[in-house]
């Protein structure tokens, strides 16, 4: 962990990507994979859908059962530090290093993958912080919580890769996308084979990302003439994989999601080979099934694995599909828009269950008002303009989608701290504080608000057992949780404050839903409130 560490102290990027271009070449192949994975901020390759299923609360009584110390002093090394991984380092800085390799400590986030049970895992962390120096400990806890915070990406571990073993950065990121792993995209490179590349199927793309503007007029200075204009919808954005009969679903967080949908997986079965759609998950009215319901009628179905035959016949869902990304196996992101859309219209979709997101062609903030004004009567968000000629980038927000979504300003936050509630709702955690990101680029998190309004007493209290197993520290009714609950709030306004590190505050703000499809790495950002509040 010596890089990470030199990487750590430097905020030069040119200068972390120096010690990163040093160091890759002298890994053997298994090191070069695991180290890949590791700067990037993964234990397993991106498409890889194990989890080690360790929270705040494992980690704090693995923790506990190692050192011997209390809450209050576990509490206070925390608050010293801000971050789960910097406190271990601390509380462990004593502890020499055992020198264990790469490979040793990626078989002991696989270990925790296959574990069963709690005490099982709690056991694997105590005893893989027992046998690290405090530095290495120090980047394991970090690992565990999804994010080495030491300014790195892995978009600039692509970058080192094609610096060190002197290959076109095109060609490493193409690879990337191919097959999903930056550590195995490491060995094409430096075995300088990375046209062997192939797209890997059922291995989840990252999702092309709109930007947000507010008026018809907008719209219309932004985007080429004519444009293309599709309704947004109010579901869950998910990508399928299509092989003839095998079908696979994945969510915005790039987890499988298959089993949930099995009315969807009948609908795409049989669509045509090496096919990866993007669209929208819908929940659909069972006597209309193109018609779609709001998205509180999709959300009796988020996380579950097997819905019933009741569930399934009174909440029906469907798959709206709007792009391509993939075709015969090959990838197509690169083709202007309308020829993918025209690869979509050449498939034989089905009467319901799944369908091509209807379109039209604008011209004027005339054309967008009413096709707002439609989608809003469709029971739908808004609109989503296209620049006809543009590809698909994923994981990347530009002006080549813009979405119009003017019913209410809202903002994707992440809660940070929970409060006990009163009267009735003494018991659970109701009231939440929550940040954006300081930028697309910097992962800080800076309070903005709390809301304790639009949760129903059911969401209440599941969340409250999710953020109890999320805590980092507690300091009477307030628990400090890990940045992982994300939250789609709306406000009256936005106004300048100095009680919030963010230096604004929302007036009035209330919880419109939670966003278990969206990451916290994907939140908005310092720049979006001070748009909202009229200081961009």
């Amino acid at each position: 962990m010596e890089a990470a560490d030199r990487i750590r102290a430097t905020t030069k990027r040119l200068e972390k990507l120096a010690v990163l271009v040093d160091y890759l070449p002298t890994l053997d192949d298994e090191s070069l994979v695991i180290a890949c994975h590791f700067l990037s901020g993964i234990v397993f390759p991106r498409h890889d859908q194990r989890t080690t299923r360790v929270g705040g609360s494992i980690l704090w009584a693995a923790l506990t059962e190692l050192t011997g110390l209390n809450d209050e002093a576990l509490a206070e090394a925390y608050t010293r530090h801000g971050d789960s991984g910097d406190m271990v380092g601390d509380v462990l800085a004593a502890q020499p290093s055992a020198g264990q390799s790469l490979s040793w400590m990626a078989a002991q986030f696989a270990a925790l993958a296959s574990a069963t049970g709690t005490a099982r895992r709690r056991t694997i962390v105590r005893d893989t912080l027992g046998a690290l120096g405090g530095p290495e400990a120090r980047f394991f806890a970090k690992l565990l919580g999804g994010e080495l915070r030491i300014g790195l990406k892995e978009a600039q571990v692509e970058e080192a890769v094609a610096k060190a073993f002197g290959r076109p950065l095109a060609a490493v990121r193409h690879a990337n996308l191919l097959r999903g792993d930056v550590g195995e995209v490491a060995l094409l490179a430096r075995d300088n084979v990375l046209d062997d590349a192939r797209l890997a199927l059922f291995h989840p793309l990252g999702f092309m990302l709109a930007q947000p503007l507010t008026t018809a007029e907008e719209i219309v200075d932004a985007m080429p003439s004519p444009f293309i204009l599709e309704d947004k919808y109010d579901g869950i954005r998910a990508q399928a994989h299509v092989d003839g009969e095998e079908v696979r679903l994945y969510s915005r967080t790039l987890d499988e999601i298959t089993h949930g949908y099995p009315d969807v997986v009948v609908a795409l079965r049989g669509l045509g080979t090496g096919l990866v759609l993007d669209g929208e998950l819908l929940a659909v009215d069972p006597a209309s099934p193109r018609q779609a319901r709001p998205f509180a009628a999709l959300q009796r179905r988020l996380g579950r694995k097997s819905p019933s035959p009741e569930m399934l016949a009174e909440v029906p869902a469907a798959f709206i599909v709007y792009d391509m990304l993939a075709w015969n196996a090959e990838l197509v992101i690169g083709e202007p828009y309308l020829t993918r859309r025209a690869r979509l219209e050449s498939l034989p979709w089905r009467a319901d269950g799944a369908f091509m997101a209807p379109s039209s062609v604008a011209l004027t903030a005339e054309d967008v008002e009413s096709a707002f004004d439609s989608a809003r009567a469709a029971g739908n968000e808004g609109l989503i303009a296209k620049d006809p000629g543009s590809s698909y980038t994923p994981g990347r927000r530009g002006k080549a989608w813009i979405k119009l979504k003017r019913a209410l300003a809202t903002l994707d936050v992440v809660v940070t701290g929970v409060e006990r509630g009163h009267g009735r709702r003494n018991g659970v955690l109701s009231d939440y504080t929550f940040a954006v990101r300081a930028s697309d680029t910097d992962p800080t998190l800076l309070n903005v608000g709390k809301a304790y309004n639009g949760l129903t007493d059911v969401e209440i209290a599941e969340l409250t057992e999710r953020f109890k197993a999320i805590t980092v520290q507690q300091f009477g009714r307030f628990h400090q949780v890990r940045p992982e609950v994300v939250l789609e709030v709306t406000f009256d306004i936005v106004q300048k404050s100095a009680r919030h590190k963010a230096g604004y505050a929302l007036r009035f703000p209330r919880i419109v839903r939670v966003r278990d499809d969206k990451p916290a790495t994907e939140i908005d950002t310092l720049a979006r409130v001070r748009e909202l509040a009229g200081d961009a």
